[in-house]
């Protein structure tokens, strides 16, 4: 594996950690039975309630999302063909059993 390849996965490593945390720290955008008795939580500042914090974790889980995504593609498109390096002829050759097999 080339420098590049544990760069890509240590920033993906980063991303996915990061995205956990966003997600389970954002708040829902349904409030479930307690709204609706209590007639919304809509404020004079809307539905958020000027709740700064939670805006710019959506705006940077939707960042950390596409660098992720990229990530993932990249390493993908800069990855070995392993289908050429693991086929049986090769590997019959390069074992200590190849002369067991008998092509």
């Amino acid at each position: 594996m080339t420098v590049l390849n544990y760069v890509l996965m240590a920033i993906l490593l980063v991303c996915a950690v990061f995205l956990v945390v966003a997600v389970l720290l954002q708040k829902t955008k349904d409030e479930g039975l307690s709204g609706a008795i209590k007639g919304g939580a809509d404020t004079f500042y809307g539905r958020d309630g000027g709740d700064r914090t939670d805006l710019m974790l959506k705006k940077w889980t939707k960042i950390v999302g596409l660098v992720f995504a990229l990530c993932v593609l990249a390493i993908y498109v800069i990855q070995p063909d392993y289908a050429e390096t693991a086929a049986v002829s090769s590997w019959k050759e390069l074992t200590q059993y190849a002369a067991g097999f008998k092509a």
